[in-house]
């Protein structure tokens, strides 16, 4: 009897928590200057000047078919730039701006990997030690950036993931801004729901396995669950330990797929649902489950932040791992519904009488 009473109550929660009313949109956000992410702009930025960003995006405009794409003074010690660039962990990356009850303010140089997002392998990494130019047709960068995209869910910027030599993995940190107005610490005893919208890529049809993976990570520093997608755009889930698992959704490219990721810090268990742009139609279908309830294997505690990994290097068709968009992060955090002791005891009560009731007819 506790254990479907349980159940009941953990189902309860996870519906409320997708048709619960949608947040601001926060940290992550949208990934417009507003929300703390330096965009390129006609050769120009929106947020004050920084030493180097004149050269940073002289290339960067529609006229030359550059736009996005990180120019020469990207990487230390080109044109006079040896500290910051686009990449999100040079500078104060979602610290600012004024949506969501945001502190105002402008992008600021920082030390490499002391803000909310962190370069872990492979990307600005990569490029410190050898950064290749941008040639022709070849996409030979690695970063993590807010990327200036007029296809964007909304808006107009979207988060970039590129790898092309190597393999990247990147941390970001929750904030209460992110969990609208929740501490990370404070989610120990929550229902937690993530949602977002991706747009893969096509160039990698052909690589079957694993390209993307989004961890959550808690405050045990545990990778709790994970969620990504395959090179031919499959969506995938991986328990801690385990191999990915490929689901039978696949999330179009010429288009927005929303996912939602539930997590229960309570009962232990995780849920997604989907809703996934067909490029045959061009149609956006109904939210479906994937995944609901699923133990965990561990006990989770507080979710305190995500970790990015893309694969790069020689993927099977030779491409490089581009054109990895993501746009409109949005948190719910709400408490899992478990009755009060006296409550479940007079559940019982009714049930066992009801039995009685019948025994007797």
């Amino acid at each position: 009897m506790k254990s479907l009473i349980s159940r009941l109550c953990l189902y309860a929660s996870m519906l409320s928590a997708i048709f619960w009313p949608q947040p601001a949109r926060a940290y992550l956000g949208s990934f417009e200057e507003q929300d703390g992410y330096r965009i390129p702009l006609d050769g120009q930025i929106l947020s004050t000047f920084l030493a180097g960003d004149a050269q940073f995006y002289l290339n960067n405009i529609d006229a030359n078919g550059y736009t996005g794409v990180v120019p020469l003074g990207t990487y230390p010690n080109t044109l006079g730039d040896g500290t910051h660039g686009a990449d999100l962990s040079r500078y104060n990356a979602g610290e600012y701006g004024t949506n969501h009850s945001g502190p105002g303010g402008t992008a600021v140089d920082i030390t490499d990997n002391s803000g909310l997002w962190r370069a872990l392998a492979g990307g600005r990494l990569n490029e410190d030690v050898n950064a290749p130019y941008y040639n022709g047709s070849n996409f030979t960068r690695d970063y993590v950036h807010a990327y200036r995209y007029s296809g964007a869910r909304t808006g107009s910027a979207v988060l970039n993931l590129l790898a092309s030599e190597t393999n990247l993995s990147y941390a970001y940190t929750l904030d209460a801004r992110d969990l609208n107005g929740t501490a990370p610490s404070a989610t120990a005893a929550n229902l937690i729901q993530m949602a977002f919208w991706l747009c893969p890529s096509d160039w990698d049809d052909t690589d079957t396995d694993n390209i993307l993976g989004i961890s959550l990570r808690d405050a045990m520093n545990q990778t709790v669950f994970q969620v990504g997608y395959t090179g031919d755009n499959m969506l995938q889930y991986r328990l801690t330990g385990g191999a990915w698992q490929t689901t039978s959704n696949r999330m179009g490219t010429a288009g927005w797929s929303e996912l939602v990721v539930i997590l229960d810090t309570v009962n232990n268990t995780a849920g997604i649902a989907v809703s996934a742009y067909d490029d045959n139609t061009s149609t956006l279908a109904s939210q479906t489950y994937v995944l609901s309830n699923q133990s965990l294997g561990l006990d989770a505690d507080a979710l305190t932040g995500l970790q990015w990994d893309l694969r790069g290097g020689s993927l099977s068709n030779g491409a490089a791992s581009f054109k990895n968009y993501f746009d409109d992060f949005n948190f719910t955090v709400s408490p899992v519904l478990v009755p009060e002791p006296s409550g479940m005891l007079l559940a019982g009560l009714a049930v066992i009488a009801l039995l009685l009731q019948r025994k007797r007819h």
